[in-house]
């Protein structure tokens, strides 16, 4: 059909428990729910913080598994998008592929480096990453979209315009226009 397969950031395979625990920390009346356990509401908020600050980077394991798997490699029209993900991680994660694969895995199924798959087949979403936005050459100005979460709480709405003047300001406006808008309408067959 044409669309791209697009993975939404996860929090990994967290127990049931301490999910829990991490939701008391996000909304402290979720601690009078008949099946919450017992917690400091400090413990449950640290829980919370850890979790919101780094559960992006569990995407860099769907990226890398799909990659070394050959699933690109079997399907070179596939397209995959990691929404919400951030962006600055992905330039390390695709230089560690290529090291790796350079160094003693070569016998897998795929033709050519890692990050080649990246530039044929994949795209990333981010509300805000001043740093990954440093990196936008090594990412591909072509495969990076921006957006604002809306309607999450941590998302960047109502101030999205003075989040893409401060982040993205600095960039050329046709690279600015790609990331804002163009990138995601050709992806989705919107605009040509």
């Amino acid at each position: 059909c044409g669309l791209p397969l697009h993975f939404h950031t996860v929090g990994g395979s967290t127990p049931d428990h301490i999910r829990k625990i991490i939701m008391i920390g996000s909304d402290p009346s979720r601690a009078n729910a008949p099946d919450a356990p017992k917690v400091e509401l400090s413990v449950a908020r640290s829980a919370f913080a850890s979790n919101i600050t780094q559960f992006q980077m569990n995407m860099s394991n769907i990226l890398t598994s799909m990659i070394f798997s050959g699933v690109f490699e079997r399907y070179p029209r596939m397209k995959l998008v990691l929404g919400e993900s951030g962006i600055g991680w992905i330039p390390y994660v695709l230089w560690r592929m290529d090291a790796e694969w350079e160094d003693q895995f070569k016998d897998l199924s795929l033709t050519m480096p890692p990050s080649e798959y990246w530039k044929r087949q994949c795209w990333a979403t981010y509300q805000t990453d001043p740093i990954g936005v440093k990196l936008i050459d090594e990412l591909g100005e072509d495969k990076v979209m921006w957006g604002s979460d809306f309607p999450h709480p941590d998302g960047v709405w109502p101030d999205s315009r003075e989040y893409i003047a401060r982040e993205l300001g600095q960039l050329p406006a046709g690279v600015r226009r790609k990331i804002v808008c163009e990138n995601a309408g050709k992806l989705y067959g919107l605009i040509r």
